[in-house]
C-alpha cells in the first residue's frame, strides 16, 4: 500500500510538470474556396483600382529599397511562396496594406512615423502574413463575393447598381459586401484572430529573414501610445481601427520568440535614414482619376437639378442623369456608367461595352497628367481610339462651355455589336483638368436618339466641376 502511494507521489507532480511545458501557438492558413490562381487574379484587378485612386511614389531608391526589404521577407516559408511586390503610394496616413496575391501598398506616412529599417520590415511581414494565411481570400469566401467579382464584365445591361424594383445588382453587391477598398473592406480589415496570427506568422517571418522580430509588436505598441495624444501621427486612428489590439503584442510575441533558433539579427540595408530624407521631400499628393469619379463620401446631392432628374455628386465634378437610369463602375477602379435599363452589353474583348447612355472617366496623356492641353489632348486621345476601332468616325471638334470651363464637343459614330441596330452616335465632351483630360461620352444607338438626344443636353447642362 505504501508503495502504491509513492508511485502515485512521484507520477503526480510529473503530470502536473508535464501539464505546465510551453507549447508554440499554432497559426493556421486559413480555408477558402477560392484558388491561388483566382487570388492572384483578384489581387491584381484591385492593385488596378489602387494605382488609379492613389499616387505612386515612382523614385529608383526608394522603390529599390522597399523591394530589396520585402524580397528578403518574400523568400521566407512564412511567406508561403507568393509573388509579392510592393510599391510606395503618397499619403501620409499611417498605413500599409497587402492584397490578395502578393500586391502590397506602403504609404509615405508610415516611412515617416518608423524609426528604423526593423519597424518598416514588420509592418511589411505583418501584411504579407495576411496573404500567406489567406486571410482575405477566406473572408471573401464566406461572403460568397468572389463570384460577382469574376463574373463582373459579363453580368447582362441593368446590374451596375440597384434597379427600380430595389434588386440589387453588381457594384452594389460588390459594395454591401465591403470589397471596396476602405478601412471596412473584406479585403483590408481583419479580425482580432487574423491579427494575431498575422502578428506571429509575421515575426516568424522576420526572424527568418535576419531582423529581430521584437521590432513588429514594439511599433505597433509604440503608436498605441501616441493615440489621443497631440504627438498622434495623422491616420493613426484608422490603422488603430485596422489593427485591433490582441492583447499585449510585445507578451505573445516574446513568448513566440523562445522557439526560434538561436540567431544574431543583423538583416539591414544601411539606407533607412537616407531613404526617410527622400520620402520627405516628396510633394503633396495630386487627385487621381480613380478617385475623382466615385460617389463623394455623405455627399446629398444639389437640389437645383432638373425634376425627374437625380444627381451624381463625385469628388471631381458632378452630374445629373435621369432618376429611372443606373450609375455605377462595372469594375473595380473602372470607369463610371450612367445608363438607363439595357444600356451596357458584354463587349466582343469581354469588357462591358456601352450601348446606350453616358461613360465618364479621365484620359491621362502619354506625357503624364501635368502635361494635359484640351486640343492636343483630345486629340491623342481620339487617335488611340480609332487605332482600336476601325468603325469610329469623328467629325471636327467645337469649342463649349461645360460647367463654367471651356471643352471640346466632338460628334463620333461608330457600331456596336448589337445585330439588329448597330449603328451608333456619340458625342464626347473633353476638358482639361489638373488630373488629365476629363471626358464624358453620351452615346446611343441611332435610331434612339429622338428620345436621347434631348436627355443628353439637359445631362450635360448639369455638369459642374468643384473648382
Amino acid at each position: 500500500m505504501s508503495r502504491c502511494l509513492l508511485v502515485f507521489a512521484l507520477i503526480v507532480p510529473f503530470a502536473a510538470y508535464s501539464q505546465k511545458v510551453p507549447k508554440q501557438s499554432q497559426v493556421n492558413i486559413q480555408k477558402t474556396s477560392l484558388s491561388r490562381d483566382q487570388e492572384m487574379q483578384l489581387g491584381k484587378q484591385f492593385a488596378g483600382q489602387v494605382e488609379r485612386e492613389m499616387e505612386v511614389v515612382h523614385n529608383p531608391d526608394i522603390e529599390k529599397w522597399l523591394n530589396q526589404i520585402g524580397q528578403n521577407l518574400a523568400k521566407t516559408p512564412q511567406a508561403n511562396a507568393y509573388p509579392y511586390y510592393f510599391k510606395l503610394v503618397n499619403d501620409d496616413s499611417i498605413n500599409a496594406f497587402a492584397l490578395p496575391g502578393g500586391p502590397m501598398y506602403v504609404h509615405t506616412g508610415l516611412l515617416k512615423a518608423a524609426d528604423s529599417e526593423g519597424e518598416v520590415a514588420g509592418v511589411l511581414a505583418h501584411e504579407m502574413s495576411h496573404v500567406a494565411l489567406r486571410h482575405s481570400a477566406a473572408q471573401i469566401s464566406k461572403q460568397q463575393t468572389y463570384g460577382t467579382l469574376f463574373q463582373i464584365v459579363g453580368l447582362a445591361a441593368g446590374t451596375l447598381t440597384a434597379d427600380q424594383n430595389g434588386q440589387c445588382g453588381m457594384v452594389c453587391q460588390i459594395t454591401q459586401a465591403g470589397t471596396s477598398l476602405g478601412q471596412n473592406s473584406l479585403l483590408m480589415k481583419f479580425s482580432r484572430g487574423y491579427e494575431h496570427d498575422a502578428d506571429l506568422n509575421g515575426a516568424r517571418m522576420m526572424s527568418s529573414a535576419g531582423y529581430d522580430p521584437i521590432q513588429l509588436p514594439q511599433f505597433f505598441e509604440k503608436l498605441e501610445k501616441t493615440q489621443g495624444t497631440a504627438a498622434e501621427p495623422k491616420g493613426l486612428a484608422l490603422w488603430m481601427a485596422s489593427h485591433p489590439a490582441t492583447g499585449s503584442r510585445i507578451k505573445y510575441v516574446s513568448d513566440d520568440i523562445q522557439f526560434y533558433p538561436q540567431r544574431t539579427y543583423k538583416a539591414s540595408t544601411g539606407d533607412f535614414a537616407r531613404i526617410k530624407k527622400i520620402v520627405a521631400t516628396v510633394p503633396p499628393p495630386k487627385p487621381q482619376p480613380g478617385k475623382l469619379i466615385q460617389p463623394k463620401e455623405n455627399a446629398s446631392g444639389r437640389t437645383t437639378v432638373p425634376a425627374g432628374m437625380k444627381d451624381y455628386p463625385a469628388n471631381g465634378f458632378s452630374i445629373a442623369y435621369p432618376s429611372t437610369w443606373q450609375a455605377g463602375q462595372a469594375e473595380p477602379g473602372g470607369s463610371l456608367y450612367v445608363v438607363p435599363q439595357g444600356g451596357v452589353s458584354k463587349g466582343q474583348n469581354g469588357g462591358v461595352e456601352l450601348v446606350n447612355g453616358a461613360m465618364i472617366d479621365y484620359y491621362v496623356p502619354q506625357a503624364g497628367a501635368g502635361s494635359t492641353n484640351l486640343d492636343a489632348s483630345t486629340k491623342e486621345f481620339l487617335d488611340g481610339l480609332q487605332k482600336g476601332d476601325p468603325n469610329l468616325k469623328t467629325e471636327k471638334s467645337q469649342r463649349v462651355q461645360i460647367g463654367n470651363k471651356t471643352a471640346l464637343k466632338t460628334r463620333l459614330t461608330t457600331k456596336v455589336s448589337v445585330q439588329q441596330d448597330p449603328d451608333q452616335v456619340v458625342y464626347l465632351y473633353t476638358i482639361a483638368r489638373p488630373s488629365g483630360l476629363w471626358y464624358a461620352a453620351l452615346a446611343g444607338q441611332k435610331s434612339k436618339m429622338s428620345d436621347l438626344d434631348p436627355i443628353f443636353t439637359q445631362m450635360a447642362g448639369t455638369i459642374q466641376f468643384p473648382d
